[in-house]
C-alpha cells in the first residue's frame, strides 16, 4: 500500500505546480554516493586489484528494473566516478539510494542537482529512518522498499502529480521482484556481486534498525528467482565472488536450507561458477543440516554479529539468540569445523559495560581466531529500539552526526567516553598489530575445514599474477610489517599449498593486512583526537561563560 506521509514541519514547501510532468521518455542518472573509509571498505586491498570498489549498488538496479522501459537509465558510482555538473543536466531525474553513513555524500549531490534546476528523488535506508533529513535536500522521498509501489510512482511522476513524500506500508513480496539490472554496471570495478535472497529478520536485537525497516518476518525469493539472477550474472561473464546480501541469511531456516540445497545442484551443473559469502546469526551453530548445505553450495564464509562476550549486555540489548548456548566460543568453533571461515562485529559501549571490556573482547576474538574482527562503538540509529529508549530517558544527541562505529556514540554513555574512545583503540591496536593479526589469522586457517565442494573463483592467471605482484611490491617490499608478510606467505605455502579453498582465502587475508594494519592506525589516531575534543569541551563546559567564549575565539583564530 502507497499512501503520502505527513511531515510536520515541512522544510521549504514546494507546491505541486513546481513539479511539472517529466513525460514517458525520462533520461534518469541514478548515483551511488561515496562511502567514508571503513573497515569493512577494505580501501588498502584495493590499492592492489584492477577494481575500485568491494560491491554495487543493489537497491539502485533493482529500483532501474521496476522503472518504464521507456526510462532512459544511466548508473553512476561515487566510488569510482566523479558526478559532474554535466552528468547531472543530461538527466531529467536525478534518484539516490544512500546509507546512513553516505549521507553527506548524497547531500552533496542533492544539493548540486537542485541549484542546476534537476529534479530529484531519494529512497533507501537513509530516506527511510530520517525522512524529514532527507527531505531538506530532495525533491521527493520513498520510505521502505519499492516492489509494489514503484509503478504508481513512476507514473506520477511522469504526469506531473508526485508526492513530495511517500510511505510504503506494506512489505512487499519479494517473489515479485525482478531481475536487478545487473546489465547496468561497471562489473570490472567491483570485487563481488550483490544477491539478496530475502529481507526481515526474527530476532529483535535494540540496536538494529533492519527489524525496524524491514520487519521480523523474513521474506524470501524463490530458489529460482536466485537461479535466474545467477544466470544473468554468468551470461554477462561474472566469475568473481557474490554476496548474498541478506541481513540475516538463516532468518527463516527452512528457506534457506530449501535453497542452498538447489544452489549445490546448480553448481555441480555449471561447474562451479562462483563462490558464495553471507551474513548469518550465531545460532547457524544449531543447523548442522544447513551448515552442511552451505558448504555443499560453495559458501565460503560468514559474517555474524557476536557483538560481545558479555552476557549482560547481550541481555541488555535483547539479542537473546547469542546467548541460547552459554558457550558462544563453542558456536563459532563448529560453524569454522563445519566448513564455513567466520568474521565478526563487535561492539563497546553498552549500558552495563565497564573498563575490563576492552581486554574482555580481545581474548574472546583471539580465543575464536576471527581474524577479521569489526569492533566499534555503540551507536542508536533512528527507529531503532535503543534510539527510543535514550530519547526517552534525555541521552539522546540528536544533532549528532557520527558516521561510523569510530564516532563518538550519538547517546550518553554509562561508561565515559575518554574511556570508551580510548579503550576502543587499545582494543583495535592489540587486534591488529602485525604479529598477533597474522598469527590469529593462521590459527584460523588451520582451524577451519573447507570440502571438497568449496572452490574459489577461477580468475584469470593474469588477474591473479598482477594482484600478487603488486602485493610483493606494496607489502613485502614497501611495507613496514613485510617481515610478518614474508613468514606468513611461507607458512600459507607449506601448509596449505596444496588445498584450494584455505590457498586462495589466506592470499585473501595477506591482502587484507594492508587495509588492517593502517587502518587500525588511523582510527586509533582519530579517536584520541575525538577523545582530546571531547575533554576540551567538557573542559569549557564548567568555567566561566565569557573565558569559555574567548577559547572559542583562540581556538578560531
Amino acid at each position: 500500500m502507497l499512501e503520502p506521509l505527513p511531515v510536520s514541519p515541512l522544510p521549504a514547501p514546494i507546491p505541486s505546480e513546481a513539479f511539472p510532468p517529466l513525460g514517458a521518455n525520462i533520461r534518469v542518472v541514478m548515483i551511488w554516493p561515496r562511502f567514508p573509509s571503513s573497515f569493512w571498505g577494505f580501501e588498502g586491498v584495493l590499492e592492489m586489484l584492477p577494481e575500485a570498489a568491494m560491491t554495487p549498488p543493489l537497491g539502485l538496479i533493482t529500483v532501474a528494473a521496476l522503472c518504464p522501459p521507456s526510462w532512459k537509465i544511466r548508473l553512476m558510482d561515487q566510488c569510482f566516478q566523479e558526478i559532474r555538473d554535466e552528468d547531472l543536466l543530461a538527466a531529467d531525474l536525478i534518484m539516490i539510494s544512500a546509507m546512513h553513513a553516505q549521507r553527506f555524500h548524497a547531500r552533496d549531490i542533492l544539493m548540486r542537482a537542485r541549484a542546476l534546476g534537476r529534479r530529484t528523488f531519494i529512497g533507501g535506508p537513509w530516506a527511510s529512518s530520517d525522512p524529514e533529513g532527507a527531505l531538506q535536500h530532495a525533491d521527493h522521498v520513498m520510505v521502505g522498499e519499492a516492489e509494489e509501489a514503484f509503478a504508481a510512482i513512476a507514473t506520477a511522476l511522469e504526469q506531473g502529480t508526485a508526492q513530495r513524500l511517500y510511505r510504503i506500508v506494506d512489505k512487499p513480496d519479494m517473489t515479485a521482484s525482478p531481475v536487478p539490472r545487473y546489465d547496468l554496471l561497471r562489473l570490472d570495478k567491483y570485487t563481488s556481486m550483490p544477491v539478496q535472497f530475502s529481507r526481515g529478520c526474527p530476532f529483535q536485537c535494540e540496536f538494529c534498525d533492519i527489524i525496524t525497516i524491514y520487519g521480523r518476518k523474513p521474506r524470501a525469493k524463490t530458489p529460482a528467482q536466485i537461479m535466474g539472477e545467477l544466470d544473468t550474472l554468468r551470461g554477462l561473464g561474472w566469475r568473481n565472488e557474490v554476496f548474498i546480501v541478506d541481513d540475516n541469511f538463516i532468518g527463516n531456516i527452512h528457506k534457506a536450507l530449501a535453497l542452498c540445497r538447489e544452489l549445490a545442484t546448480w553448481q555441480v551443473e555449471h561447474n562451479h561458477p562462483f563462490s558464495f559469502y553471507t551474513e548469518a546469526s550465531l545460532n547457524l551453530a544449531d543447523q548442522p543440516e544447513l551448515l552442511n548445505a552451505m558448504v555443499s553450495a560453495n559458501f565460503m564464509y560468514v559474517f555474524i554479529g557476536i557483538e560481545t562476550p558479555s552476557s549482560e549486555a547481550l541481555k541488555e540489548s535483547r539479542k537473546f539468540q547469542n546467548l541460547r548456548s552459554g558457550d558462544n566460543v563453542k558456536q563459532v568453533r563448529i560453524i569454522q569445523e563445519a566448513g564455513l571461515w567466520v568474521l565478526a562485529g563487535f561492539i563497546v559501549g553498552f549500558d552495563s559495560d565497564d573498563a575490563t571490556i576492552f581486554e574482555r573482547q580481545r581474548e574472546f576474538i583471539e580465543l575464536t581466531n576471527i581474524t577479521w574482527a569489526m569492533a566499534g562503538v555503540l551507536q542508536a540509529p533512528p527507529t531503532t529500539a535503543l534510539y527510543e529508549r535514550v530519547k526517552r530517558e534525555g541521552r539522546l544527541h540528536e544533532d549528532s552526526e557520527a558516521l561510523t562505529n569510530f564516532s563518538p556514540p550519538n547517546f550518553d554513555t554509562v561508561l565515559p567516553v575518554p574511556i570508551l574512545l580510548r579503550g576502543l583503540s587499545t582494543l583495535l591496536s592489540g587486534l591488529y598489530e602485525a604479529k598477533p593479526f597474522f598469527a590469529r589469522a593462521l590459527r584460523s586457517l588451520e582451524i577451519w575445514q573447507p570440502h571438497t565442494t568449496q572452490v574459489p573463483p577461477s580468475l584469470p592467471i593474469s588477474y591473479n599474477l598482477r594482484v600478487l605482484a603488486a602485493s610483493m611490491w606494496r607489502q613485502g617490499l614497501r611495507s613496514p610489517y613485510k617481515q610478518e608478510y614474508w613468514r606468513f606467505l611461507f607458512h600459507l605455502l607449506t601448509k596449505f599449498g596444496r588445498q584450494p579453498a584455505k590457498l586462495w582465502l589466506g592470499f585473501m587475508v595477506l591482502l587484507s593486512a594492508h587495509h588492517f594494519l593502517i587502518y587500525s592506525r588511523e582510527v586509533a589516531k582519530e579517536l584520541e583526537q575525538e577523545c582530546l575534543a571531547f575533554e576540551k569541551k567538557q573542559a569549557t563546559s564548567t568555567i566561566d561563560p565569557a573565558l569559555a567564549a574567548a577559547l572559542k575565539l583562540a581556538a578560531r583564530a
